[in-house]
């Protein structure tokens, strides 16, 4: 089936406009371990960029239904800068939905059992899989990009949730400018692995210059 008939018909069986909360992980993305993760690292060490990037986008490659919309590509990043090895951590998430456009402000999440607000770093949108002039009046797909940054503490609580076989996510919300929300989370194998990576480029690469 087309790409873009294979979403219609997900949003179709109702992968967007869930009342239920995102509660859990897809089960191949549970099995996952933080070993597992780390053999999966992706680590982009491009010498004119003053940050080497280290992803788990290859962890977990699969779409994946979430409260409002379907996930098409939901990952972490760690930006580690050359000269001082400070690491800057992002969560990035891909989108599709079938409604109009939304303006997103912020995501909502918890740290030490408090409620945190970030503010967005990248906020895109785009329509795609539009059919023909000629076609039957069929709706066009919205895609959207959505990324923040997280503070350490929330990368080493996110990490320490891990449980084997565990399908509970580490949870956030995007909230737009009328309210509404697009409800994800994260798996904690991605970010413990992630932080066993990012440990090892600096201390591999960036003690050796």
């Amino acid at each position: 089936m087309p790409w873009r008939g294979l979403v219609a018909a997900c949003l179709a069986l109702g992968w967007t406009g869930s009342a239920a909360a995102y509660d859990e992980l897809p089960r191949g993305l549970a099995k996952l371990t933080p070993a597992e993760v780390v053999d999966r690292i992706r680590v982009d060490d491009e010498v004119l960029e003053p940050h080497i990037v280290v992803s788990t986008q290859k962890a977990w490659d699969r779409g994946r239904r979430i409260e409002g919309a379907h996930a098409s590509d939901v990952h972490l990043r760690a930006l580690v800068d050359r000269e001082s090895g400070a690491v800057r951590w992002q969560v990035w998430h891909e989108l599709v939905y079938d409604s109009a456009a939304r303006e997103m402000v912020g995501v909502n999440y918890r740290v030490d059992g408090r409620l945190q607000r970030a503010g967005l770093v990248v906020a895109e949108q785009w329509q795609d899989d539009c059919p023909g002039v000629d076609a039957a009046e069929i709706s066009c797909n919205r895609y959207a990009r959505f990324v923040f940054e997280i503070p350490d503490r929330a990368m080493q609580e996110i990490a320490a949730a891990y449980r084997p076989d565990s399908r509970a996510p580490w949870r956030l919300r995007f909230k737009d400018v009328n309210g509404g929300s697009i409800t994800s989370g994260l798996a904690p194998a991605e970010a413990a692995g992630l932080l066993k990576a990012v440990a090892q480029v600096r201390g591999e690469r960036l003690a050796g210059g």
